[in-house]
């Protein structure tokens, strides 16, 4: 049984490096984490881990324990309405406005990728490929594990069934060998991955007509979200779009952000053109 001191170290690590909240009745989430520090520093023990660790935490060791923290639930065109509503109406009233310039475009916790990738295959799949020319995605995540797979574009047989119609995978994957699919090369070129701290890195001011920031929120406290949303409107374009996940929202809030209804779906939009 790990002690609720060990748990307690690790959670306000976490909690200070990345602004997830690990509460009290969240420790037995952290044991599995915690248990699994211990093989990656070929320890026998969580009292050695957590010994080593509170001696002096290197770079190396604070990336793995972020990597190991963060929760990487992803897969393709998650919840599906947003990227339809994406894809279908924000997407053509922005190119409509934007006639001379590059819609960009920002996966805030990208994950393994699939978010990213389910954004350029929603846009081709309503407006044709060639209009890959008007858009530019940018897709971070605080985890550099996550962002290796993201790069490389490769998934497994298990990962490609989980949301990804037929019809798009035989469109923009290959079939490698092992039962792994390979996303085609002109989609995943579009995509510019990078490590970014929702927290504590800066952030861009008004570079993106539209964020995806879903289902990342739900791990931080108030405080946290006010900070993270605030700096999400700044780097909106006036008249930029928010996109969050579905068990998200602005209530209780202290932002700018405009609540707008498509298709009985909610969006959040920036002031202005």
């Amino acid at each position: 049984m790990i002690k609720d001191e060990i748990y307690k170290f690790f959670a306000d690590y976490i909690y200070q490096h990345s602004g997830s909240v690990y509460s009290p009745s969240d420790f037995y989430r952290l044991e599995s984490r915690i248990k699994e520090l211990v093989k990656i520093h070929s320890l026998s023990t969580v009292d050695e881990v957590y010994e080593m660790y509170k001696k002096n935490i290197t770079p190396d060791m604070k990336a793995v324990l972020i990597n190991l923290s963060t929760n990487n639930e992803t897969y393709f065109f998650r919840d599906v309405i947003p990227f339809t509503i994406f894809s279908k109406t924000v997407i053509p009233e922005l190119l409509k406005k934007e006639t001379m310039w590059p819609i960009s475009i920002w996966s805030a916790a990208s994950s393994t990728g699939q978010e990213a990738y389910s954004i350029l295959m929603s846009i081709c799949n309503s407006l044709g490929e060639a209009i890959l020319n008007r858009i530019n995605v940018n897709a971070s995540d605080i985890s550099g594990d996550v962002l290796k797979k993201a790069q490389a574009g490769i998934y497994t047989g298990l990962e490609i069934q989980r949301g990804l119609p037929i019809t798009m995978l035989m469109k923009y994957f290959t079939k490698l060998e092992n039962d792994s699919w390979q996303i085609n090369k002109n989609l995943q070129s579009k995509v510019k991955f990078f490590s970014f701290n929702l927290l504590k890195d800066k952030f861009p001011n008004e570079q993106y007509h539209v964020v995806f920031c879903r289902n990342v929120l739900i791990y931080q406290n108030n405080e946290n979200k006010n900070v993270i949303l605030n700096n999400i409107y700044a780097s909106l374009k006036p008249g930029g779009y928010l996109f969050m996940g579905n068990g998200e929202s602005l209530i209780g809030m202290n932002t700018k952000f405009e609540r707008v209804t498509i298709d009985n779906y909610t969006v959040y939009k920036k002031n202005g053109k």
